[in-house]
């Protein structure tokens, strides 16, 4: 019986902590602004947003003063408006230079204003009304809380009966606590290239007309028409509308073209007498060739068609509920890779290289994937659709929005639009419109807001879903081996974490100029992150084999294992690393020790470090128990992890004491081990310490779980409790289950910015790390040692290394055998007894390196 109290004692633990998580992770609050006013009630500035998110306050507005002082409680910051606000300028006839943004850690009490006014400041305090705004939001959050909760407890009581390793991941997913959602499509194997490559038997039409209107670009008529023609596999008949350009040099240019190719193809030229936009100029051509039968191409003169394009992109017309056919390209809006919508200017050949990738490896059976509207640089129209549904509409002018109008009036009638994943057609981006082309767009599209109300959404839900990410993904990363200046394209392993290992992976990739991060432990088995210049694609994906298909074609991918710890299934992970890192380099870096022992803390059973376990070690915290039920030894998962380290170019670790346990474990990547410090992700001024401290406060950095010692610091708690003049506090959160004695402050999440106001705050003499493992990289110890306030640490890992060489460290002995929690407080509260002077003890302090405390 006792026992079944703790396990529901410790259940009631982890259900508040997961209560008090989801309002720290969810709660937002609007607080109401306010107008700046001088003392003659003039108004000189406002301040439009205040919203509260995560114990952080954030404000934008604007103002008329040189400098604003910002105070909240204990923390004060200062913001020069320098961000432009053409609106207020524009009202005001000022500087546009009048806005600011800031934030800074939540405090209660009122906000201070301190306008800098010439020779003189205006205060302003300004009421929040956080506790009224709070009860409410809080109430309507706690809904949404069992509003989400509800339908997990299945779930969570079948894995709690299992005991199921990966139920804690799967619940926070679900309750969106500080994991990746999986934002992204997921992808779609069917897709890519099978066994059967071969495509279906289509009939094709014995003619294609291809209406091709032209004004000036004549810089790229050459190439566009000459690719028409070259590259056309199927029948043809190309009308060129020549719309009375500006330039002299194109109408006799085109003149003397056609006649060189008129004898080897239908081309017709048709002369404007004067400028009909392209709207016109493709009515007219649709007009002239009415009695053609087959499809009609609309053809842009900057469209630049691959070989074989024109049989592809009319192959879905043979549906004849498909009204319309759009390939992918560079600047094609949902159409574009990339990025969906994010046009990218491409070199010489990179299209070609693009489109050749899609016909190699999209399955010509690939699913079909309909869009709300197509894109007319290059679509292709069924010629009975557009008998059914009439021309384009002449209000849009001179173009851009009427292929959207046309595509929607026949969505009306039943016809479909789809993509065509197996092509890719370069855009050179408009080169037709010119300077005219934004006010076109903003004009255009409120004529289809007005007529088509659901129409903007149905493009967002295609972006969010984005059914043709596969093929896009493919495009992009054919894309990104075509770059020249890349030699290699690196592909990251990381985790959904956060945290150390992934601050250390975001500065890679903002190093690189583009990048594939393949992330673990998610929402999902595997999310793509793939980064360029032009912004981040992401994809989804719960098959690894697919994965491989994916990119074990990309001839110029380096791998570099980050960490992955939370995925499902890690024993698979040392065969995944080998197939995919095959013929190409691979880098391993150790954020933990995951290819040393499945507790990649190296912590046993009962939480304690013994050193680096012997594969014959019986202990359960180093065995695997794999999803199957296969049950993982450490000799195994050794064995296994060796295969990667001895394929590893590189082995990366980023502390002393890391790379000597690394070793320990595998003594045969001697010389193969780097051992490179991380960098602090940002300066932390050095602080005072409180003047006229009336005791001694401790505090904690960070979220604290059971290896980062959560219950070395609920024992402390329990035994300051008991003693007056220490005082402690926790800058962060603590896991469920430890719960903290006495009047212990609980601050939350904080940014490292926060550092010295918290501090401050909280009259902070001394910091304490806890953790109880050896820690390859610890940033919370050097944060905590550039303040230059005394901090503790266990002699353990790299967070010992880092206290044992700082002047303002205490280095406490590391855990025993058969040491517990009590005992390891025991020995942190006689260090803050002695720091206090209540008890000197041989080896206190040495000025230039600390003693340990806590050895008998």
């Amino acid at each position: 019986m006792p026992g079944w109290i703790d396990r529901l004692r410790f259940q009631m633990a982890r259900y508040r902590w997961m209560r008090a998580y989801y309002k720290e992770q969810h709660l937002e609050l609007t607080l109401p602004g306010c107008v700046l006013r001088d003392r003659n009630g003039a108004t000189v500035g406002y301040l439009e947003e205040l919203r509260l998110h995560q114990g952080r306050l954030f404000l934008r507005g604007w103002t008329l003063a040189s400098g604003l002082r910002i105070r909240l409680g204990d923390t004060q910051i200062l913001r020069r408006p320098n961000e432009e606000r053409h609106d207020v300028a524009s009202v005001l006839g000022c500087d546009s230079s009048v806005g600011f943004r800031a934030s800074l850690p939540f405090d209660h009490g009122p906000l201070v204003l301190e306008l800098e006014q010439g020779d003189h400041s205006l205060v302003i305090k300004h009421d929040m009304k956080v506790a009224k705004i709070a009860r409410r939001a809080e109430r309507k959050l706690m809904l949404w809380f069992w509003r989400d909760l509800l339908p997990l407890l299945p779930m969570i009581a079948k894995g709690l009966f299992r005991n199921d390793a990966d139920l804690p991941r799967r619940v926070k997913v679900a309750l969106r606590l500080g994991q990746r959602e999986a934002h992204g499509a997921f992808l779609n194997p069917a897709f890519l290239t099978g066994s059967d490559t071969a495509e279906p038997a289509t009939v094709l039409p014995e003619r294609i007309t291809i209406i091709m209107p032209v004004y000036n670009a004549l810089d790229l008529l050459p190439e566009a028409l000459g690719r028409v023609v070259s590259n056309s596999d199927r029948p043809f008949r190309l009308v060129v509308i020549e719309d009375d350009s500006s330039d002299p040099r194109v109408r006799p240019w085109l003149r003397e073209w056609i006649d060189e190719h008129r004898s080897d193809h239908p081309i017709d030229l048709v002369e404007n007498d004067r400028n009909l936009g392209f709207i016109g100029s493709v009515n007219r051509g649709l007009e002239l060739t009415d009695a053609d039968r087959g499809p009609v191409v609309l053809l842009n003169s900057d469209a630049m068609v691959p070989k074989g394009w024109l049989s592809r992109l009319v192959a879905p017309l043979t549906d004849p509920s498909v009204a319309s056919a759009t390939p992918l390209s560079n600047d094609a809006e949902i159409f574009t890779a990339p990025i969906i919508c994010a046009r990218n200017e491409l070199v010489t050949g990179q299209g070609d290289v693009m489109d050749a990738a899609l016909f190699e490896r999209i399955d010509g059976r690939a699913p079909v994937v309909e869009a709300p509207t197509g894109v007319g640089f290059c679509m292709a129209i069924q010629r009975e659709w557009l008998r059914r549904v009439g021309s384009f509409d002449a209000i849009f002018g001179r173009g851009y929005g009427e292929e959207v109008d046309w595509c929607r009036r026949a969505s009306v009638l039943g016809g479909r639009h789809v993509a065509v994943s197996r092509l890719f057609v370069e855009h050179r981006g408009g080169a037709s419109f010119g300077p005219e082309k934004l006010a076109l767009i903003q004009q255009n599209n409120a004529i289809i807001s007005s007529r088509y109300p659901g129409y903007d959404q149905m493009v967002q839900d295609f972006i969010r879903d984005d059914p043709l990410v596969t093929p896009r993904l493919v495009a992009a990363l054919a894309w990104a081996e075509s770059l020249s200046g890349v030699d290699q394209i690196p592909i990251f392993i990381g985790h959904s974490m956060g945290g150390g290992a992934e601050n250390y992976l975001q500065d890679r990739v903002r190093a690189e100029k583009v990048s594939v991060v393949l992330r673990f432990g998610g929402a999902c088995r595997c999310r793509i992150e793939l980064d360029t210049p032009h912004g981040r694609m992401t994809a989804n994906t719960d098959d690894l084999e697919f994965v491989l298909r994916l990119f074990t074609p990309i001839t110029k991918r380096r791998i570099i294992y980050s960490c992955a710890v939370g995925d499902p299934d890690l024993a698979g992970l040392p065969e995944f690393l080998l197939r995919l890192s095959s013929r190409t380099k691979l880098e391993v870096l150790f954020h933990d020790y995951l290819p040393l022992s499945p507790s990649y803390t190296l912590l046993g059973r009962d939480g304690i470090y013994r050193g680096v376990p012997d594969p014959e070690n019986d202990d359960p915290a180093h065995r695997y128990k794999r999803p199957d039920g296969t049950v993982v030894t450490l000799a195994e998962w050794r064995a296994d992890w060796g295969r990667v380290i001895a394929s590893a170019e590189r082995l990366r670790t980023f502390s002393t004491a890391s790379k000597e346990i690394v070793l320990a474990a595998y003594p045969e990547a001697t010389g193969r081990v780097m051992v490179t410090p991380h960098k602090l992700l940002q300066s932390i001024p050095a602080l005072p310490r409180p003047r006229n401290a009336e005791r001694v406060v401790v505090a904690v950095l960070g979220a604290i779980g059971p290896q980062k010692g959560a219950a070395v610091l609920s024992a402390l708690s329990r035994t300051l409790k008991e003693h007056s003049g220490i005082g402690l506090v926790l800058i962060g959160r603590i896991a469920p289950g430890y719960p903290l004695s006495g009047d212990v402050p609980v601050h939350g999440a904080y940014a490292i910015e926060d550092i010295p106001h918290l501090a401050a705050r909280y009259k902070v003499t001394h910091w304490l790390i806890p953790s109880i493992w050896p820690e390859t990289f610890s940033y919370t110890v050097h944060e905590c040692l550039a303040t230059g306030l005394p901090t503790l640490a266990f002699d353990l890992g790299a967070q010992g290394d880092a206290v044992s060489r700082a002047k303002n460290g205490i280095l406490l002995a590391g855990p025993r055998e058969g040491q517990n929690p009590d005992e390891l407080a025991g020995a942190v509260y006689n260090a803050l007894r002695a720091a206090k002077g209540e008890q000197i003890q041989t080896g206190l302090h040495n000025a230039d390196r600390p003693e340990r405390f806590g050895d008998a």
